[in-house]
């Protein structure tokens, strides 16, 4: 991943060494992972956090999916593969950005998208990225779950390790109850506090060992102090 900057942003409230110790862990095996983001959370934060993990991991074959979240704000120069569900136009991409932009409403485009970006000479380990948050508000349940069983099951099949992203607040809650179903595990993360006291807290939620972990944050610094028992729905 030499070709995308690394680096977090300074004004991240994000407790990085929380993350970045809940991401080596899970993004070392091959699995589903959802994000879920309330309030103030910044996304541009987590996929920058996530590239710095891929590459402590060596993971060099990432597929970066976006949606609202455009490739100059990741810090991306000459990525190759990035697929931008949006209906923006590239005239903002510079830098030898060559992103394939498909719009959000173009399911099976999209799907075809991931297919041929992901079956190269040499294969996508990890895919990451908040393309849902500009898919599900323009898709029905029944096309939106036909869309994600389709893309996961390929995703699983070829034992890739996918984290989708998608902020709470902007979808319906049965939409965001069915993304979670797909999901191996799930990251969630909440911002507390006010103003200049404001902190993103985070937690993982394994649903193959049914391990709910403890909300994290400044305050809390062992991400594996215990699971705690919460309903997620």
């Amino acid at each position: 991943m030499s070709d995308v900057d690394m680096s977090i942003c300074e004004s991240s409230s994000l407790n990085t060494q929380i993350a970045s110790n809940m991401l080596y862990r899970q993004l070392r095996l091959p699995r589903i992972m959802i994000g879920t983001m309330k309030g103030n959370v910044s996304a541009v934060n987590i996929l920058k956090e996530c590239l710095k993990t891929a590459r402590d991991l060596r993971i060099r074959e990432v597929l970066l999916a976006l949606g609202p979240t455009s490739p100059l704000s990741l810090g991306c120069r000459t990525c190759q593969r990035i697929l931008w569900a949006t209906f923006l136009h590239d005239t903002d991409i510079r830098n030898n950005l060559e992103p394939v932009i498909v719009p959000p409403t173009h399911l099976t485009d999209l799907s075809v998208s991931f297919q041929k970006l992901s079956s190269t000479n040499n294969p996508v380990r990890l895919l990451l990225g908040d393309f849902l948050d500009n898919v599900l508000p323009v898709s029905t349940d029944s096309a939106a779950f036909i869309f994600l069983c389709t893309l996961l099951t390929k995703i699983r099949e070829s034992e890739q390790t996918a984290f989708f992203l998608l902020t709470e607040d902007m979808h319906d809650p049965k939409k965001i109850m069915m993304v979670k179903r797909f999901a191996d595990v799930l990251i969630e993360y909440r911002n507390t506090g006010e103003g200049s006291g404001c902190e993103v807290e985070t937690r993982s939620v394994d649903l193959t060992q049914d391990h709910y972990g403890d909300w994290n944050s400044n305050s809390n610094t062992d991400p594996d102090s215990g699971p705690t028992r919460r309903s997620l729905y």
